[in-house]
This record gives structure tokens, sequence and C-alpha cells, in this order.
């Protein structure tokens, strides 16, 4: 990979000026257009794409290919395209537009239309062909956009967030690379500003900021925006205004069978905790658990060897500062965050680049090169703007100009890290993997060395994952990976910038910090709520929280009713994390959420419900109420001394 170089020793110049995301980046000259008026309206042809998944918070189970089993399971439509339908309905119905519904699965996910045109929408569109069958993200979006194609044109295109169902919220930016369209979301509210401008106000990881896009465009829409669209049953048409598609139909797409990313196998792993249940009044269950901790933390927490930062490849020596001299292939470590989340991806990196012979460069927006060569980075690629749909085509431009491809591009789990590796898989053509708890290696055919990868599935199993495209692609919840304790610099690091034009279809201004996004990765004691504590009661688990310094996470009901913010959400659709103690409080024990934490060191539950499926994946639990044993632990924890969370310092 070819770029200009200069010397990276840490000036101040490459210091980043203030610790903020990129989405938030609002270039000098950008300003909304100056013709655009509230009162602006013509009518708007919306289109909202949906998903069929399993009822519920059943997550369903997959065949020995990977593909989610649907028959044999109540179905419905995707809760967070719900709200989709809801705004593609009201925008479509406001300007004396229409609305179109679009659905891709078998003939039987003609339901989730129907329900749609109850609650609204004037016509539906189903994609359905057997050769369709197992697409991945990147057939699925072509698919998807082929179909929006073949309805002329179309002024807005919303999805939800994500699926409940495992989805990672690629699917939406693929769709708008391959449509040519801006993206954004997930969105608040949303307002016409102009004739062909859209104002948004968005929900990103734990900030909110305002934008601007040109219409048309491609907008995804948060749990908290608006109701849900909601029909029962006998209030569906039939018959429906609703069409089929085949895949001969579909200009562009591909069989399902040539997806690029695959599941290799599905692993429903043993019970690794072996959970002891308590049981007595409130006080001598909570003395108990407590001693039940320290007596874990003793054993397994003590300060034995970390994992260390890789030291940098030298099988070939270092000529100044040019990156041609850096030996093997490169891994590229993306991120819009290298302050948070970015920590964890570029040991990660370097680990895979120690695996394989090869080195690191860590492209971001201007961060401390000292820090980021600590971290596991051996060269640093600096962006001079950070819309997400620039970056890419930046990237995919000194991608396709290098004399070697990458061997692999990874980045976090953030909304901006998803926009820009989903729409460089398209540009690159090549798979995404998303949302990885696990990394390594495994050799391929004709000896090449491919990206393994493992993410939670399904009824609490783990998919491992590969990918044949290249460059290999895949995004990490760097929260389930533990620091690794940073290495000394060696030598200053090469530095070179990479033009990033400003996007002229979006404006971004307003941001306010709502969270400290990093926080939950950087916690050695999270206390996760569940919907059996009232919101209004918070205020009875500080105490507790202060005692044992610890963070607040939570399931999906608690974040998408606004209890907590959606940063906090841990589980499939959520985050992981990894801290030495979680508290599981008022949590039922889904799946899904526990998914999210099963690279915790000890877990302890508390549910006055003795049948809870919680206390089959705990390691301690408590039968009691929340409000009678939270005091009794707080009083426990505070007699007991605490060794000091063992987190790696910053360099």
């Amino acid at each position: 990979m070819a770029t200009t170089d200069t010397a990276g020793g840490g000036g101040a110049q490459d210091a980043p000026q203030a610790k903020r995301a990129p989405e938030a980046a609002r270039p000098p000259a950008a300003a909304p257009p100056a013709d655009a008026t509230a009162g602006d309206r013509r009518p708007l042809h919306t289109v909202a794409l949906v998903k069929q998944v399993p009822l519920g918070d059943h997550p369903g189970t997959l065949d020995a290919q990977g593909r989610l089993r649907r028959d044999g399971f109540a179905t419905e439509l995707n809760p967070w395209c719900r709200r989709a339908v809801t705004r593609a309905v009201e925008l479509g119905a406001a300007a004396g537009g229409r609305t179109t519904v679009i659905t891709m699965g078998p003939p039987a996910a003609a339901d989730v239309l129907r329900e749609a045109l109850a609650c609204g929408a004037d016509e539906g569109l189903l994609v359905s062909d057997p050769e369709l069958a197992g697409a991945d993200c990147l057939v699925t979006a072509k698919a998807l956009a082929a179909a929006v194609r073949a309805l002329g044109p179309v002024d807005l295109v919303l999805v939800g967030r994500s699926t409940v169902d495992g989805g990672t919220g690629t699917v939406g930016p693929m769709v708008a690379e391959l449509l040519g369209l801006p993206f954004a979301g997930p969105a608040l509210t949303i307002d016409t500003a102009g004739a062909d401008t859209l104002r948004v106000v968005l929900q990103l990881d734990a900030v909110t900021e305002t934008a601007e896009l040109a219409l048309p465009a491609v907008l995804a829409v948060a749990e908290r925006s608006c109701r849900p669209a909601k029909a029962a049953p006998g209030t569906w048409p039939d018959p429906a205004p609703i069409r089929t598609l085949t895949a001969d139909r579909l200009s562009g797409s591909r069989p399902g069978t040539a997806s690029p990313t695959r599941v290799d196998r599905v692993r429903y792993a043993a019970p690794t905790r072996r959970p002891v249940l308590l049981s007595g009044t409130p006080a001598e269950q909570a003395a108990r658990a407590v001693e039940l901790v320290t007596a874990r933390a003793a054993a397994h927490d003590g300060p034995g060897p970390r994992t260390a930062v890789p030291a940098p490849n030298a099988a070939t020596p270092w000529t100044g500062h040019s990156r041609a001299a850096l030996p093997g292939p490169a891994v590229l470590a993306v991120t819009g965050s290298p302050d948070d989340g970015g920590r964890a991806l570029l040991g990660e990196a370097a680990g895979l680049a120690a695996a394989i012979g090869g080195h690191v460069v860590a492209a971001t927006p201007p961060a401390d090169p000292v820090a980021l060569a600590a971290w596991g980075a051996d060269a640093a690629l600096r962006f001079t703007g950070t819309e997400p749909r620039p970056v890419a085509a930046a990237l995919a431009a000194l991608v396709r100009g290098s004399a070697a491809l990458p061997w692999a591009v990874l980045g976090g789990a953030t909304p901006w890290d998803r926009e820009v590796l989903a729409r460089l898989a398209v540009h690159l053509d090549t798979g995404l993997l998303s949302d990885l708890t696990g990394v390594g290696t495994r050799p391929g055919r004709e000896g090449r060395v491919l990206l393994a990868g493992g993410k939670p599935a399904s009824n609490g199993s783990h998919a491992d994952v590969s990918s044949t495209g290249q460059p290999q692609l895949a995004t990490l919840r760097t929260g389930a990976f533990a620091p690794r304790v940073p290495r000394a610099l060696l030598a200053p690091i090469p530095v070179a910038a990479l033009d990033v034009p400003h996007d002229p279809h979006v404006w971004r201004w307003g941001r306010e910090a709502e969270d400290d996004f990093d926080a939950l990765e950087r916690a050695g004691t999270v206390i996760g709520l569940g919907a059996g504590v009232d919101a209004g009661r918070y205020a009875e688990i500080e105490p507790l929280r202060a005692v044992l310094g610890a963070e607040l996470a939570a399931t999906r009901k608690v974040t998408d009713a606004g209890a907590l913010a959606h940063c906090r959400q841990l589980g499939v659709t959520g985050r992981a994390v990894a801290p030495r103690l979680y508290l599981a409080i008022g949590i039922s024990g889904s799946p899904h959420h526990l998914a999210g934490v099963d690279r915790a060191g000890t877990v302890v539950a508390v549910n006055s419900d003795p049948d809870a499926p919680v206390f089959a994946h705990c390691d301690v639990g408590l039968v009691a109420d929340w409000q009678d044993v939270v005091p009794a632990l707080t009083a426990a924890f505070h007699r007991t001394p605490r060794p000091a969370p063992a987190v790696a310092a910053a360099p």
C-alpha cells in the first residue's frame, strides 16, 4: 500500500484536539442550503426496507449452512423495522406521496408486508427466490438495491437501526453505496427542510447531533423515534397489493451461494459457569455472595500475566520513515474513535499481524501517533476529512492503487466504523464479517491464510465465520477484548495523510454528548439493569454502583424505553463487554442479552424468581427482591476490601 509518508514523532500537530467521534465533524465550508425552508413540500416516494424475524425474544436456530431456520417458529415484523414503516408512511402521506415496503425472504415473508399495508403503506414488494437463500449482507444489499431501482425514482429509503435476530446495521449503508446515496442514522426526529432536504436529529452511540441530508437518501430510524407500526392480523388486507420479484428480475443481484462470507460452523458450547444459588435473608445472601465474589477474584483475577501488544515484526528493517520497508502484508485498522475502542482494535490487529508476519496501519482522524504505536500500530494513515462516504471512497482508491492488497481491514462496531466498512465492502466487492467477539487465523485454499472470527449467533450458540473475499473486512466488538499491555515505542512510526473531501450531500452540527461511550469498555465492574427494575428507582442502585466503582448497562427493553442510553445496551444487538464482575439485577436471562457478557469474569444475578433463566448462566445467584438485597450488597461490599481493576494504564 503506497502513500506519501511523513515522520510521525508525536508532535503537537499530530495530537487530537478533543475526544470526539468523527460523525460530528462539519467541514468549515459546509452550510445548509440557503433556499431550504420548512414550508417547501413536494410529494415523496418513500420506501421502507423491512425484515421478518423470529417472534419476541426467541433467537431462532441456524442450520448447518448458518441460515436461519424459519419453519416451526412464529415470526413477526422486526421491531426496529416497525419504526421505519411508521416514518415512511408519515413522510409519504404528509406531502401526498406514496410508500412502498420491501422485504426479502420466502413466500411467507409476505405477512410482514401485509401488516405494513394495514399500517398505511400503499404497496408491498417481496423479493423471493430460492437462489437467494443463504445470502449474506452484501448479497442481500445487492438484491434490495436492485428492487429499489425497479421502483423507478425514489426519494427516501428508510431502514430500522438493526434487527433483533443478530443484525449488525450494515445493510442500510451498503444499499446507500450501491444506489450512490448519502446515509445517516439512527434518526430520532425527521423533518423536511426544503423540497429536497431532510433535517434529522441523530442518536449516535453516546451523543446526539443535527444533520441535513440532500434527497434522495437512505436513513436508519432510531427505536425511540416514534411509535412502532402494528396492526392485528384481522386487519391485514387480503388480497393485498403485493408484487413478487425473483432473482432474474433483479439487475446486479447474485445468488446466495455467491456470498463472500460464510458460517463455517455453529457451536453450542457447554456451560462453563457453575451456578451457586443462595438462600436465606437478603443480608445473609448478600454476605455470602460477597465472600464468593472475593474468593473468585483472588483465584482468577490475580496479578497474573496479561497479553501484551506484540512487538513489531522485524523480518525486514525499517528504513527511515518509509512504510515501503514495513514487513509482510498490511492489517488496516480503521476507526473514527481512536481514543475509545481504538486501543482494543489496534491490539487485536497487532496480534493478527504477528500471526501472518505483517504490519498494522492505523487509519484514523488526527490522533497521537505515540499512543497508536503503543497500542499496536506500525504506521498511521491520517484522514483529512471524516464523512464516512468519502472516507470509504478514499480508502477504496488507496487499496486499488496499492501494489499489494491489505490482508484485512478491521473496524470497530460503532456507527461510523460500520458505515465506512460497509461502503468499503461495496467498493471492493468483498464480504464484511460483522460484530466479531473473537478473531484469529486459519488455513484456506491455495495456501491462503484466512481471517477467522467468532460471534454470538442464536439460542446461546456461537458462529465461526470467515470470508473468501479479498481483502477480508470485519468489524469487532472491541468491548469483548481485554486490553493488552502497551508496547514500548521503538522508533517514531511513519504517518501519511489521506485526502478525504467533504460530502456535499450531508451537513452536521449541534453535537451534544449524552454519555461516555468508552466507559463500559474501561469498567472493571458493570451493573446490568433489566425490566425488573423500575427506572424511577434507579437512585436506589446508586450506592451500590458507587461502592463498586461500576458502570451501568441494560437490556434492550430498558434502552428501547429510554431509561438508559442505547450505548448502554448489552447483547447480540447491543455491545459486548468483558468486566471482572457483572451484576445482573432484575434481568430474566435472555440469551440475546447474556451473549454480551459471556466473557465476564464473574456473573452475579439478582432475581426474585427462582426459575429465572439467568440463574443457569451465572456464577452466584441471589433469589430475592432487588430492592431488599441491593442495600445489603452495598453494605457487604463496603466492608470488604477489593483490589483495583486490572486495566492497563494508557501510555
